[in-house]
């Protein structure tokens, strides 16, 4: 590659010899650090001179500067010694949208563990965080449309019916209003509704049936024997 050219080798040929050109040259020469690099290359650069071919006609300058450009690359794909290393930077994360220190940190050290290069993992870091906030944005609207939705079906009683719901969520066991937080259902208006239901049928005396509305069940004679359904 590139970057193993050696360094002094070059710099002496682009200095050349006060006489405008590389030592042996003539000053006449428009390109006077053109060619003489490629031919003066040391024994152990020889065997990959098929790498330096296309730069074989080209001024010394100019593959320094290749040098250069290559190296600033190689330094933007290049993996840290540890993940901490990355310098990774957070884009801005709105209010509302849950961001776990804990679970990044795992990603970024298995990223770290594969060679991910800190420019790609800068890149996909930035496209998650993106896809996050669309996708709470969208989480946002659907449970604002569900919200209204359940204000029709409560009517007046939404006030009374929420309050009730929220003493019946602190009343569960912890382990259970934990997976509720966790999965960001605490202030979900479908969550709110499914409560309510199975209160509403604990008061009755039996949870409600799928489909049934909390309706006495049918002995299993009536319903095969029975004309009527």
């Amino acid at each position: 590659m590139l970057h193993d050219l050696r360094r002094e080798r070059l710099l002496m040929l682009a200095e050349g010899d006060g006489t405008g050109g590389p030592s042996g040259s003539s000053g006449d020469d428009p390109h006077p650090s053109t060619q003489e690099w490629f031919t003066g290359l040391p024994d152990t650069l020889k065997p990959d001179a098929a790498v330096f071919e296309p730069f074989k006609d080209k001024p010394v300058t100019e593959v320094l500067g290749a040098y250069r450009d290559l190296s600033k690359k190689a330094a933007e794909y290049a993996v840290p010694a540890t993940p901490a290393e990355y310098g990774l930077k957070i884009p801005t994360i709105p209010e509302g949208v849950t961001f776990d220190q804990a679970a990044f940190n795992k990603f970024v050290a298995q990223a770290h563990k594969a060679g991910v290069p800190g420019k790609a993992l800068q890149g996909i870091v930035d496209q998650q965080v993106a896809d996050t906030i669309a996708e709470s944005a969208a989480e946002k609207e659907a449970a604002a449309a569900a919200d209204k939705a359940l204000r029709t079906s409560w009517g007046p009683k939404y006030d009374e019916n929420r309050a009730a719901v929220e003493l019946e969520i602190k009343a569960l066991p912890q382990t259970m209003r934990d997976i509720i937080t966790k999965a960001g259902l605490g202030n979900h208006p479908h969550l709110f509704e499914l409560i309510h239901l199975v209160a509403s049928a604990r008061g009755e005396g039996k949870l409600r049936a799928g489909g049934d509305s909390g309706a006495a069940k049918r002995p299993l004679s009536e319903v095969l024997y029975s004309d009527t359904p």
